[in-house]
């Protein structure tokens, strides 16, 4: 099965705002077994979008559209798909999307005289409810054989749309299904020089994330078992190449896993933040259960507030500097918790020092990076995080040097 996606609508051509929902149609689909061939963003022109259309047409199995199906004139993806599909004499009004449009807007007759050309559909048309908004989407089939299918264009609604409505209705040739497996420490280029990336069954492709790096094992197969099998294929070369570096191999963050290990020892974490500025601690407490474990966070910017808040010596500042292995040390020791995390570095010059206290011990590493300011911070979060899961786990003097 061949596929392609096109949003619509010249906010996203002007940069307004950020195509979302390609990106997670394209990942619905390679678990659906689709395979898609292109992704494009067409303007509010209807010329344009029927000559987009038509040269889809025949070409694609299914034509994933979004956006452009609401009351207002610059709302021409139905009318387009319709033409192009050759349907217009089949328009009817469709009474149970009518009557969900009468129920939301009371049956105010200005907003129903506004609001009722989303009611409208070809008698062929296989209609996608929207519990999330007022626009329903639909199914067309063209003469060639291709099946367009329209969302709405904001993602709560798209996304759900997709989910609920869409996804049952799709036929495949293929299983696709992938594993994400979050690598710790090491940069995107360290991580491609140490695994085998020329396979085909399965595919081993990394990904550098602004959260760290993954590698994206894909298998592809005609049924579950052969697609099984590839995947642990893939699966242990990964484990093989990275050994306690794969910080997990399911969907969840790395601040998720950290948690997780933490609440399973019963024990807390703590934070003294000055280059990072509570990133750390924030990207924490964005994970639910964060108040299992996260006990206190400080961000301790000025050398006035390391000594006050943490009790970092003046002469330790005066003697090493600011940013140094010595002021990260102290400032571990200012903290109470199981586990402690603190950080002091200069954004300005891509350095800095990030520091695990735990079980008694101390991991403190130089972490150089070139980039604006705010790589380096979220650089130094990421080892961060990395660094406590592994000291946690009791793998990371193995991997010291990386």
């Amino acid at each position: 099965m061949k596929a392609i996606i096109y949003s619509v609508g010249t906010e996203i051509l002007l940069g307004s705002i950020l195509d979302t929902n390609s990106k997670f149609i394209a990942e619905r689909l390679q678990d659906l077994g689709i395979n898609l061939y292109k992704m494009e963003t067409i303007g509010d022109n209807p010329d344009r979008l029927y000559q987009g259309l038509k040269e889809a047409d025949g070409a694609y199995d299914y034509i994933f559209i979004t956006g452009g199906l609401g009351p207002t004139e610059d709302d021409i993806t139905r009318e387009v798909a319709v033409k192009v599909c050759g349907l217009e004499d089949e328009m009817v009004l469709d009474p149970y999307s009518y009557e969900e449009l009468r129920r939301y807007f009371e049956n105010k007759n200005k907003a129903m005289e506004v609001n009722r050309k989303q009611a409208i559909f070809p008698k062929s048309a296989v209609i996608l409810r929207n519990t999330q908004g007022t626009a329903p989407g639909c199914i067309l089939e063209s003469k060639n054989k291709s099946k367009y299918i329209l969302m709405p264009g904001p993602p709560n609604e798209m996304r759900n749309m997709f989910d609920t409505e869409v996804t049952p209705k799709l036929a495949t040739d293929r299983l696709i299904r992938s594993i994400n497996c979050k690598i710790g420490l090491l940069g995107e280029w360290d991580v491609a020089s140490r695994i085998y990336l020329s396979g085909s069954d399965p595919t081993i492709s990394p990904y550098a994330k602004t959260s760290g790096v993954e590698l994206r094992i894909t298998a592809s197969a005609p049924d579950e078992n052969t697609l099984n099998e590839s995947l642990e294929r893939g699966l242990k070369s990964v484990k093989d190449a990275f050994g306690g570096l794969v910080i997990t191999t399911d969907d969840r963050s790395r601040e998720a896993v950290l948690i997780d290990e933490l609440r399973n020892n019963r024990e807390t974490v703590s934070t003294a933040e000055s280059i990072t500025g509570g990133l750390i601690a924030s990207s924490i407490i964005d994970i639910s259960g964060a108040s299992d474990v996260l006990k206190e966070s400080f961000v301790t910017y000025s050398n006035e507030a390391k000594h006050r808040i943490l009790g970092v010596s003046y002469e330790t500042i005066d003697k090493y500097d600011v940013v140094s292995k010595e002021v990260v040390s102290e400032m571990l020791d200012g903290l109470d918790s199981d586990l402690r995390i603190a950080t002091s570095g200069y954004a300005h010059l891509g350095v800095a020092y990030v520091g695990v206290s735990y079980k008694g011990k101390k991991y403190i590493r130089q972490v150089k990076v070139k980039g604006e300011r705010n790589k380096v911070r979220r650089v130094c979060k990421n080892k961060a995080i990395d660094m406590s899961i592994l000291i946690v786990r009791g793998v990371y003097e193995d991997y010291i040097s990386f």
